[in-house]
């Protein structure tokens, strides 16, 4: 009896662990495509914010402990330089502490940016004055935007001028993004390069270059890749990505999503696994209370 009472409590763990030991279910590509456009139409706002709030645009790091200290005149004096990406409920603040700068960001109520995004919270950007590799860090802790919450870091280099002469960032981003489907987590490596408008100070007319690879994870587990086959390119003039090819790498095979032929329109042509081709219609996610 006692080895029949041994033999049943160990079946019965075998089973309590079988029962614990889930599987993330498997996702398609559509909702691949569906979740990551969500994260990408966010992460593109920290990427400006990234981008202009770079010295090279007229924001003065050097000396300053408080942004409206900065010493700049006129329209600058708030120190949210002079790409125009920064509008007066921003507000950017400077502490200096041995080699170690930090930037913090503010957004102020409901911040919009040039592009119409709502921007509410803070975010901090850290970087050592002696670094020579001119490294970045953006920690960003429950700042809204359009309404979904962000979390995490994006680590990058800065250049002002790469080989091609434009400015360009490229890094690693590990953020969490409270989406209407769940928290969508993001991890990779990207690069976003100023391609047109670069020789000037103003936001208004830059087409940007976007390439890179990333993982997703869905609220349920389930994760998918990401790889930008063709560069992405998103013109000054147009509030989508306009050309470029991404390929989701799911469980089911490859989807892969065509930006088009430069023309400026919110539609990208999706080809599934098995040959089905769909139009997906792209746009900025609606606010939320």
């Amino acid at each position: 009896m006692k080895t029949f009472k041994s033999l049943f409590f160990v079946l019965a763990l075998g089973f309590v662990a079988c029962q614990n030991d889930t599987v993330a279910p498997a996702l398609s590509g559509e909702q691949a495509v569906a979740n990551e456009v969500a994260i990408e139409e966010t992460e593109s706002v920290l990427d400006n914010i990234s981008m202009y709030s770079e010295s090279t645009f007229g924001v003065d790091f050097s000396t300053s402990t408080t942004g409206k200290d900065s010493g700049l005149k006129g329209e600058d004096s708030h120190n949210h330089g002079r790409s125009g990406f920064f509008s007066n409920c921003t507000d950017i603040t400077v502490e200096v502490n041995g080699d170690m700068v930090t930037a913090t960001i503010t957004f102020t109520g409901d911040c919009t940016d040039y592009n119409g995004n709502v921007i509410t919270g803070t975010i901090t950007k850290t970087w050592s004055v002696t670094d020579t590799s001119k490294e970045r860090t953006i920690t960003v802790d429950n700042l809204t935007i359009n309404g979904y919450v962000v979390n995490g870091t994006k680590t990058y280099t800065y250049t002002a001028s790469n080989a091609n002469g434009n400015p360009e960032m490229t890094g690693s981003v590990d953020i969490s993004v409270e989406t209407d489907a769940g928290t969508i987590t993001k991890v990779g490596t990207k690069t976003v390069e100023i391609t047109a408008g670069g020789d000037t100070d103003s936001c208004f007319d830059d087409e940007k270059t976007i390439t890179g690879s990333f993982v997703y994870t869905d609220a349920s587990g389930a994760t998918f890749s990401v790889d930008i086959t063709t560069p992405l390119v998103k013109p000054a003039e147009c509030l989508y990505i306009a050309s470029g090819i991404k390929e989701y790498t799911t469980a089911e095979g490859t989807t892969v999503l065509d930006y088009g032929d430069g023309t400026c329109d919110n539609m990208a042509t999706k080809t599934t696994p098995d040959g089905t081709v769909t139009t997906v219609e792209l746009g900025r996610k609606r606010h939320h209370d």
